[in-house]
């Protein structure tokens, strides 16, 4: 578990480092969490260059994003963001703006306003997160160099919503009984986000895919042609983000070179806690920051 800096000693050489970059935006007060790499492992690794803010995906509660900005700043060697959105009442079509301002903000608070504007901006969207990460990142390219999206909703046009739904529970049950105590906490907390989205907006949820996807066109040579480096995961047993539908999307890009595009054995839940895919993910974002240099 991350401890806040402020609180750590010099014996406190292997814990992972955490920053509160907390600030008041436009909807509120946002929770800003951002975590360094161990002492030990900067000293062995160097100083993290890559700063990569977070977009939490499918009822991913603050827990499991804390989670997985931790395993990513061990696994990569990057100051990895978390975020609180501000509290609101939204209906589902008001999700994606809300999300995509509130985490532009963030984007610019970070370099605009904190001693981490040295580091590479990375994006990394996971899920329903893909959305709002692509949309601020191309809002500000001139401070984002790169995106990596991670099990992104792009799904194939012959699946039906309300299977989608049944398919995310059927998973996070699966992935409880594979999962240690620490990680069945966080997908419980998903599962009930999900069942509780199901309940509140039924009809937005099971007759709107553009509801449950939040994205309305994955065009990558868009975002190609702004400049962004894109990289692309996908879990080959993820029945949530089908691989079928990112490998329609990544086959319609002009240049095939210049999208980053990996498969991994993951279910949707697993891309931050199976220690081999995460290491996917982690040489991805490496792999963005690397060539925009």
């Amino acid at each position: 578990m991350a401890r806040p800096i402020d609180d750590l000693s010099r014996y406190d050489i292997d814990v992972i480092r955490s920053d509160d970059l907390s600030f008041e935006g436009r909807h509120g007060r946002v929770g800003v969490t951002l975590y360094l790499p161990s002492v030990r492992q900067v000293t062995r690794e160097g100083e993290p260059e890559i700063l990569c803010p977070y977009s939490a995906g499918w009822g991913e509660g603050l827990g499991a994003a804390q989670t997985a900005c931790e395993a990513l700043t061990q696994t990569a060697n990057v100051l990895a963001v978390a975020i609180e959105y501000p509290k609101r009442r939204l209906d589902v079509s008001e999700i994606l703006d809300f999300r995509t301002e509130v985490y532009g903000e963030v984007i610019r608070h970070l370099r605009d306003h904190t001693i981490y504007d040295f580091a590479t901006t990375i994006v990394v969207g996971y899920s329903r997160g893909s959305a709002p990460a692509r949309l601020a990142a191309v809002g500000h390219t001139d401070v984002v160099t790169g995106i990596c999206f991670v099990a992104p909703t792009w799904f194939s046009s012959d699946l039906k919503p309300h299977e989608l739904a049944t398919r995310g529970l059927a998973e996070s049950a699966g992935a409880m009984s594979r999962s240690g105590w620490h990680d069945r906490i966080n997908l419980i907390s998903a599962t009930a986000r999900l069942v509780h989205e199901m309940v509140t907006h039924p009809w937005d949820l099971r007759n709107d895919i553009a509801a449950i996807s939040q994205e309305n066109a994955a065009d990558l040579d868009e975002i190609i042609e702004t400049g962004l480096r894109v990289g692309v995961v996908g879990g080959i047993e993820d029945e949530l983000c089908d691989i079928t539908g990112i490998r329609q999307v990544i086959d319609k890009v002009t240049d095939r070179g210049k999208v980053d595009y990996h498969e991994v054995h993951s279910d949707h839940f697993s891309y931050f806690m199976k220690p081999d895919v995460l290491r996917v993910v982690a040489e991805v974002v490496n792999g963005l920051a690397s060539s925009t240099a």
